[in-house]
């Protein structure tokens, strides 16, 4: 699962202004710094959420989502962006978010939803995360909606409202986003929308480029979703079989292929089985943790790791803390 490299590029100018020397913030990343070309590229899950949390850590800061999403603009978004500036008003644009946000950010989806005089937009996640790194995610993408709203028809900031499904972060200066109306501790994460500015006509819009660009975007999706093919239907059998995890022999025998054929299949697609099977154990790990009578020898062990301080080691690597350090943070 690969997230374009403008987040981080975001995210490494908040720890500049933070005045975090950035050797120390990549520290164990395996990266030697961060500078604008970054913004072309694309990086693992892994290596994205482990640093979202040294962020945090070293910032003391668990609202630099909302730093990093005052960060985006709508040219931070590649084709979408250019699409989303050339709809012809805001429903349009709303509806257009959704079928791709994948695009941008592959572990969330939107859906929309008509209430009475209102379109509520609903920020979900597809797959578990850690609890800061969700946040965070949460934080930058409601706050990137919000500014490529105003963006596209300036002065309507009292017309939105962002709800967070969590309190609010304690001594951040909400004065930066608070031009429009805010709830914390709501039942969902979203924005909601007056639906009578929703057919208001987006000034500058061309509806040739929209649909050049709605179409670069579809084909992007359908291209996406065919490199993910094998990606996703391993993780399901490895899900399917988590007494045993197969080996990659005996999963590329369920395919009726060979092994090399399998890893031909995985390289094309960007990944590997090894990383496909550390994300699904990463994944279980944050759900067998939550389960206060599962010990962590228990994870460990339904886990596939005969040796509880290989499961420690490499709970280290995905979350950057102990197992039993991540329960007690979010008990």
């Amino acid at each position: 699962m690969q997230f374009p490299g403008v987040y981080v590029f975001a995210l490494s100018e908040c720890m500049d202004d933070f005045g975090i020397d950035q050797a120390v913030w990549l520290q164990g990343s395996g990266l030697a710094k961060i500078d604008a070309s970054f913004i072309e590229s694309n990086i693992s899950y892994d290596l994205f959420s482990n640093l979202i949390i040294r962020a945090i850590q070293l910032s003391n800061n668990p609202a630099v989502g909302i730093l990093v999403g005052q960060r985006l603009s709508l040219q931070s978004h590649g084709m979408l962006g250019y699409a989303l500036m050339n709809c012809e008003n805001l429903y349009t644009a709303m509806k257009l978010v959704g079928p791709y946000i994948s695009l941008r950010m592959p572990l969330l989806q939107i859906r929309s939803d008509e209430r009475d005089s209102e379109l509520v937009m609903l920020l979900e996640e597809k797959a578990p995360m850690d609890e800061a790194v969700k946040v965070v995610l949460i934080d930058a993408v409601l706050v990137t909606i919000k500014a490529a709203i105003e963006q596209l028809i300036p002065n309507l900031k009292k017309e939105l409202t962002l709800c967070f499904p969590y309190a609010k972060h304690k001594h951040f200066p909400y004065g930066n986003i608070d031009d429009c109306t805010l709830k914390f501790d709501d039942s969902f994460a979203g924005i909601r929308i007056n639906n009578d500015i929703l057919n208001d006509p987006i000034p500058l819009a061309n509806m040739a480029a929209y649909k050049e660009a709605e179409l670069v975007c579809a084909k992007e999706l359908e291209s996406l979703s065919h490199m993910t093919t094998y990606t996703s239907r391993i993780k399901q059998k490895l899900i399917e079989n988590t007494e045993h995890f197969p080996t990659q022999t005996v999963m590329s025998s369920w395919f009726n292929m060979t092994s090399r054929t399998l890893h031909r299949r995985l390289i094309s697609e960007g990944t590997s089985y090894r990383e496909i099977l550390d994300e699904v154990k990463h994944s279980l790990a944050l759900s067998y943790l939550s389960k206060p009578l599962m010990s962590i020898k228990e994870v460990a062990y339904f886990l596939g790791y005969d040796d509880e301080r290989n499961f420690r080691r490499a709970f280290k690597r995905w979350q950057g803390v102990s197992p039993s350090e991540y329960r007690n943070k979010n008990q």
